[in-house]
């Protein structure tokens, strides 16, 4: 537990095509930041969906002491899931906790390294990489549907959002990758809001008495961020066991609009439409359509339970 992760050999995950062909030139740097501390390791670079999960479960069975990832939050998203593979129908497992995780942030999309405190210039993350000091953090397990009704299992680092968020996250996925990520998840959640209704949900926490609404969004953070640099979870801690449950409730349209700019330094947590209860255990029903994104990646639909996993991952900080 107490192995140093860059005293073993590394597997480097690479997305080419995070942030706009950033990736690509990062792999270069932390290939010569490695090579610099004589550091073991292997590089491969995702071509398709699901890669990330493959490298690093492969990486995993082989005897790695770490999995970096060049990306974003997609692409980490994936190599936790590989290192921790878990079932696709169950319970949370443990994982293999000696196995370690770093992130070199490439991606739009760098909502959980700003959550992790992990600096976003790749020179001052290869150094945090090198000297590879770690901290043990909770994960997000989620059970949902996916869309052809199949039940399944991930586990996420960040946040999963149910209804508003995963509807913006989907038509924000399709767009454009030139113009960062605030932009295209602005732009998204107002092309979106405009055929969106709020949906019916019902929820219980910790096995306390269902509650019915109706809401805007249901966050599950685990992190504080999430959209591209939003402050959806003020209080939320990566490594406190448990949850910040956020519930955005029958928010207008208008009144959305008008408090977009306090989610990003977290002061939208005081409308009288909004609230915020810590949980470790979280059931969301609805007899409405209801979509699912973890990590800024749509899985599916609820009903969804939600699992914080404490000290789960072993992060280079």
């Amino acid at each position: 537990m107490d192995r140093q992760p860059m005293q073993g050999w590394v597997m480097v995950i690479c997305n080419p095509v995070s942030g706009s062909g950033r990736g690509r030139a990062y792999l270069d740097r932390v290939r010569g930041a490695l090579d610099e501390a004589e550091v073991r390791y292997a590089s491969e670079v995702t071509q398709r969906q699901g890669d990330g999960t493959r490298l690093a479960r492969s990486a995993v069975m082989s005897g790695c002491s770490a999995v970096v990832v060049i990306g974003g939050d997609g692409t980490f998203f994936e190599a936790v899931n590989g290192v921790m593979d878990p079932y696709e129908v169950g319970m949370p497992t443990g994982g293999d906790r000696d196995v370690a995780m770093g992130l070199v942030q490439a991606g739009r999309g760098s909502d959980f390294g700003r959550s992790a405190g992990i600096p976003s210039d790749v020179e001052a993350a290869c150094a945090r990489l090198v000297a590879g000091r770690t901290e043990q953090i909770d994960l997000g397990h989620v059970r949902y549907r996916t869309f052809g009704g199949k039940e399944r299992a991930r586990y996420f680092a960040n946040a999963a959002g149910l209804g508003f968020d995963a509807e913006v996250t989907v038509r924000a996925n399709r767009g454009s990758r030139v113009l960062g990520n605030t932009l295209p998840y602005l732009s998204s959640l107002l092309v979106t809001l405009g055929a969106y209704r709020n949906k019916r949900i019902r929820v219980s926490a910790d096995g306390g008495a269902e509650w019915q609404a109706r809401v805007n969004s249901i966050v599950v953070a685990n992190g504080q961020y999430f959209g591209g640099g939003m402050k959806i979870a003020p209080d939320a801690q990566l490594a406190d066991g448990e949850f910040e449950v956020v519930v955005l409730g029958d928010l207008g349209k208008l009144d959305l609009v008008r408090n977009v700019p306090r989610v990003y330094v977290g002061t939208h947590v005081t409308h009288p439409k909004v609230s915020v209860q810590p949980a470790r255990r979280v059931e969301v029903r609805s007899p409405d359509r209801l979509l699912l994104q973890a990590d800024g990646e749509v899985l599916g639909v609820a009903p969804a339970l939600f699992t914080i996993v404490p000290s789960a991952l072993r992060l280079i900080v």
